[in-house]
C-alpha cells in the first residue's frame, strides 16, 4: 500500500484492507475507541516505560514533546505535564503551535512555537 500512495498522499480506496469479520474498511490502530489493540508487546513496552519513570524519578530529565496536539492529549501531552509538575528536576521542551500548559510548570518548560522543520534546520 505504501508504494501506491499518490503525490497528494491519498491511498486508492481499493488498496484499503477489509475486515474479514464485518466487511468494513480497516482503520489504523489509533487510541480513539474500545478497539485499540493492546497486545503482549504493548504491555511489555508499558512496563519498560514505567520502569524508566521509576528509575528516573530523582534524576534530571528533559521530556521532549514534538507536535503533540489535542486528539489524544491523555497519551503524551497531559502525562508529560503531570510528570514535569511532580518531579522538580524534570523539564519539558514543547515544540508546538499551541504550547499552553495546564500545570504550573512555566519555569521548567521551554516553548518552541516555530515550525519543527525550521527549528531543526
Amino acid at each position: 500500500m505504501i508504494n501506491n500512495i499518490n503525490k497528494d498522499l491519498k491511498i486508492q480506496s481499493d488498496l484499503i484492507p477489509i475486515c474479514p469479520i464485518c466487511g468494513e474498511n480497516m482503520e489504523p490502530n489509533l487510541r480513539k475507541d474500545e478497539y485499540f489493540v493492546q497486545d503482549e508487546l504493548w504491555y511489555k513496552q508499558e512496563q519498560l516505560y514505567n520502569d524508566f519513570l521509576g528509575k528516573s524519578k530523582h534524576k534530571k530529565v528533559i521530556l521532549l514533546e514534538f507536535g503533540v496536539g489535542f486528539n489524544t492529549p491523555g497519551i503524551i501531552r497531559f502525562p508529560f505535564e503531570k510528570l514535569t509538575n511532580e518531579n522538580k528536576n524534570w523539564e519539558l521542551i514543547r515544540f508546538n503551535k499551541d504550547c499552553t500548559c495546564y500545570y504550573d510548570i512555566e519555569d521548567r518548560t521551554i516553548k518552541i512555537y516555530d515550525d519543527i522543520n525550521n527549528f531543526l534546520d
